[in-house]
């Protein structure tokens, strides 16, 4: 049997306690019958009752005793302040329970305690489990609510919600009910703001106030935040305004301004101010002001502002088209910015002379210069390898074997005619003397490939026979960078064939002649290329001695590339940005044999290109005079043809294929911005427009051999295709704007 170390008693066995009144107390001693040191606690609980750590009903003196030696005792003073049971009137049993952590025993003991009913008012207490709430405005919360009666007395309790409109509450704001001594309830306001436009994002603090008819009131508080939803809508009616606004036969020095109408609506539930800026292509050619300078949007209003840009006019010429963006700034930002975040907007500013009065002293100028002269249109003096419209389509350009970068501007869509630029230096290229008019650049090689960059539009890159990438501005061609893998002995002299822009300009591919692939990267478009490429040699990859890249096209999306070349054939690589230091890169390779058996070294896959609303179409053109249309999605894996297991051969079922009638070779083909058109051009001197259904297959029901658009006395070696306007530039030193019929 185990010996008994705790011996304890109490001062009484029974005790009367009334709420209200003083406290009731009781002596608990302990002893220390153990051969060691030891310190004691105690713990009371009483029969029936719920334990609550925020409800307390006695107080120890000491709650914690020291530690004392054998044979010492330690009196403990019990004050009873409350009733253990809320509410109970009688008689309960407590449980007094006295331990030692040095020990390891307890001792129990036991005390009747007598609750006498007392005379005081009702209390009750109010409680929030949640006190913070977040909501959308017309979504519902629920705002849960406890009600206990702490006295010995019924009541009839009554609750109210307090703090926010009584329209958000659904059903009344107010709860009554019965409590009885010691009972409590739970209750639930349902809450829900109403529209944005009524609801404004902020805090919303309230209460819950809790009445009885025989007691005190109570309360607890909480919080609800209304978050913020919505837009700023930004419109402008008439996004084209011309300086004069009303056309004149007489010249009109003083009108140099135009004013656009801006309309923002508040359809969120934030108090906006919104200022207005401009950026864009022409910013710095003109200034402005707006009236008001910042609108002040109030829920649900709209407010018109007027921006005024002034610009300085011409005397004489065509006038010029300045393509600015107008940018709402937002001082409340949380909910990103205005829709749309910039609207562009085009002002023309029309020359002080009218221009009737020019175009007939130019008229009668050339006239008279054609008759005299007898002068040549400009153009280039050896073959055109590369033709490109800008992404506006009011430019052109083109790169020659005559070792010159020529602009070319858009003359309402129709035609073409050297931009209004004038080559400074002496205008001698590959030992040729060179119209200056429309002259953008001069290379020290053939240029082979032109491209402009994607989101500047004002500055264009350059492959040259030297196998160097020139990066120039426009219009003033000033060279901004040079790029050539300067790691590798061979790269003086390899031809650089293609470029390939990613979207947002951060990303240049070049494919070379000696099968070499190199991608050009920088962090910003602000910012320079790294001097260093990464560089997948295919020759070495593909086993392919002689292997060249010919052809690059990147998928809409950006996430594939394209690399065509000789031994007909074509790669793709689903690449990543973030892995493109990673050496280990999978390629597939798929052979145009299925089509035409010949594919050796002089046989080509000369063009590629995607539809431009489907990441997977793809179109390729070849020597053999074969145009093929591709979907990627059914490419399937056949096997590894590396020693490296880098590039696997695929197997890719082609949507449709046919050849065209010369049986010559295709050069350069271009899918329509829609998919439904693809123009080519060829060895055979024809720039031909086919018609393909919504499965991308030919459309011979209009044109089953294609529809010739124009024909060269000499091959067309590229093609660009914007809108209805398709450019060709051809062995004839000729570069041609036509039209789709």
């Amino acid at each position: 049997m185990e010996n008994n170390l705790i011996n304890a008693s109490l001062s009484t066995q029974s005790l009367t306690f009334r709420p209200g009144t003083n406290p009731a107390s009781f002596t608990v001693t302990v002893n220390n019958d153990s051969s060691q040191f030891a310190s004691f606690q105690v713990d009371i609980s009483a029969a029936g009752e719920q334990r609550n750590t925020e409800y307390q009903w006695y107080k120890l003196e000491p709650e914690l005793a020291a530690t004392k030696p054998p044979g010492s005792s330690t009196d403990f003073q019990v004050f009873i302040f409350n009733t253990p049971i809320p509410g109970f009137v009688g008689a309960v049993d407590l449980k007094i329970r006295i331990f030692s952590p040095q020990l390891g025993q307890e001792r129990r003991l036991l005390l009747r305690l007598t609750i006498e009913r007392d005379n005081q008012p009702t209390v009750l207490s109010v409680e929030l489990p949640v006190r913070a709430f977040q909501v959308y405005p017309r979504n519902t919360i629920d705002v849960p609510v406890r009600v206990r009666n702490l006295s010995q007395q019924s009541t009839n309790a009554k609750l109210r919600f307090v703090g926010v409109d009584s329209s958000w509450l659904s059903g009344n704001v107010e709860r009554q009910f019965a409590l009885e001594p010691g009972g409590y309830a739970e209750v639930t306001f349902q809450c829900q703001p109403p529209s944005v436009v009524q609801s404004p994002s902020q805090n919303y603090p309230f209460s819950i106030e809790a009445t009885s008819n025989n007691g005190y009131p109570a309360s607890a508080t909480g919080n609800i935040e209304v978050l913020p939803v919505g837009f700023v809508e930004f419109d402008v009616p008439q996004k084209h305004q011309k300086i004069p606004s009303q056309s004149s036969w007489l010249p009109q020095r003083k009108s140099d301004t135009a004013a656009f109408e801006l309309i923002f609506k508040n359809a969120s539930n934030l108090y906006q101010e919104v200022n207005v800026s401009i950026q864009g292509r022409d910013w710095r050619k003109c200034t402005y002001n707006t009236v008001p300078e910042t609108a002040n949007l109030r829920l649900g209003e709209t407010s018109k502002v007027s921006l005024n840009v002034k610009t300085q006019r011409p005397w004489v010429g065509i006038g010029k088209t300045l393509l600015l963006e107008a940018k709402a700034d937002l001082l409340d930002q949380r909910l990103g910015t205005t829709d749309p975040a910039t609207q562009t907007l085009e002002l023309q500013s029309l020359p002080i002379i009218p221009l009737w009065v020019q175009l007939a002293i130019l008229a009668l100028i050339a006239l008279l210069l054609a008759l005299l002269l007898g002068r040549e249109p400009i153009m280039h003096t050896r073959s055109v390898n590369s033709v490109a419209f800008s992404g506006n389509a009011l430019l052109a350009l083109s790169g020659s074997d005559d070792c010159t970068l020529r602009l070319w501007k858009i003359n309402n869509g129709e035609s073409i005619a050297p931009a209004d630029i004038k080559y400074s230096g002496k205008a001698v290229a590959c030992d040729r003397q060179q119209e200056p008019q429309g002259l953008l650049a001069i290379t020290d090689d053939a240029v082979q490939v032109s491209r402009f960059m994607p989101v500047e539009n004002n500055r264009v890159a350059i492959g040259l026979d030297s196998g160097v990438i020139e990066l120039r501005n426009v219009p003033n061609g000033e060279t901004t960078e040079q790029l050539q893998d300067q790691q590798d002995p061979k790269a003086k002299g390899d031809r650089v064939f293609d470029l390939a822009f990613t979207k947002n300009s951060l990303y240049l591919f070049s494919g070379y002649g000696s099968g070499k692939l190199r991608l050009w990267s920088r962090t910003s478009v602000n910012n320079q290329f790294q001097l260093q490429p990464q560089v997948i040699n295919l020759q070495t990859l593909l086993n392919l001695s002689g292997f060249q890249i010919r052809a690059l096209a990147l998928s809409p999306d950006d996430q594939t590339l394209v690399i065509a070349g000789n031994f007909k054939r074509f790669l793709l690589w689903s690449w990543n940005p973030n892995q493109i230091n990673n050496k280990q890169q999978n390629l597939l390779v798929q052979s145009l044999a299925k089509i035409d058996t010949r594919t050796g070294i002089t046989d080509y896959v000369w063009g590629v290109d995607f539809a431009p609303n489907s990441p997977k179409i793809l179109a390729t053109s070849d020597s053999a005079g074969y145009i093929t249309i591709w979907n990627l999605a059914q490419c399937q894996n056949v096997k590894n043809v590396s020693l490296q297991n880098t590039i696997s051969e695929v197997d890719c079922q082609p949507i449709d294929s046919w050849q065209v009638t010369s049986k010559t070779p295709v050069r350069t083909l271009k899918f329509s911005e829609d998919g439904r058109l693809l123009v080519s051009g060829g060895d055979d001197g024809r720039v031909t427009v086919w018609y393909l259904t919504t499965e991308y297959k030919l459309d011979k029901t209009k044109a089953a051999e294609g529809q010739t658009i124009y024909q060269s006395p000499k091959g067309i070696r590229s093609v660009d295709l914007k809108g209805s306007m398709i450019l060709s530039g051809d062995e004839n030193s000729q570069v041609k704007l036509n039209r789709v019929k």
